[in-house]
């Protein structure tokens, strides 16, 4: 991360701007701050593409970006659609999880986040960025129902 926001002067990364007070568009303020629900794949491509930072419990930065949509996209398209349908649910089980693996199967800097919805389950992925930013590269939703 070296370019500043034009906007804010924060610094651009993987998922955007990561200063806390810049100003997203009306669909990624939705999914940032909304109740978890299913949204078009469309909508959650326009997102990702933007970019957009979450704090977690522990107040770090996590971010839903570009590495995420590529990560998505290399899945078949069945697939790719199914988790992005999801991402208001894998928003909301980092900002608020249930559980929280940190060193994923051994992986330093890598954190499992997990929560139980009515009808399913969710896993959101990071990876270390930095002391103070996690970036997510995969959300998982549990098929077989809720976990």
């Amino acid at each position: 991360m070296s370019e500043h926001c034009p906007q804010d002067g924060g610094f651009i990364g993987d998922a955007g701007c990561t200063h806390p007070n810049h100003q997203h568009s009306e669909l990624v303020k939705g999914i940032m701050s909304g109740e978890p629900a299913m949204i078009s794949p469309r909508d959650a491509t326009a997102a990702l593409n933007e970019g957009f930072y979450v704090k977690n419990p522990e107040g770090k930065q996590v971010g839903f970006g570009k590495k995420l949509l590529a990560h998505l996209d290399a899945h078949s398209a069945g697939d790719a659609d199914e988790r992005k349908r999801r991402l208001k649910f894998a928003v909301n089980t980092v900002t608020s999880p249930a559980k929280v693996e940190k060193d994923h199967k051994g992986f330093e800097g890598r954190t499992l986040y997990t929560k139980a919805f009515d009808s399913f389950g969710m896993m959101a992925i990071s990876e270390k960025g930095s002391d103070t930013i996690e970036h997510v590269f995969t959300i998982i939703p549990n098929r077989r129902g809720k976990k």
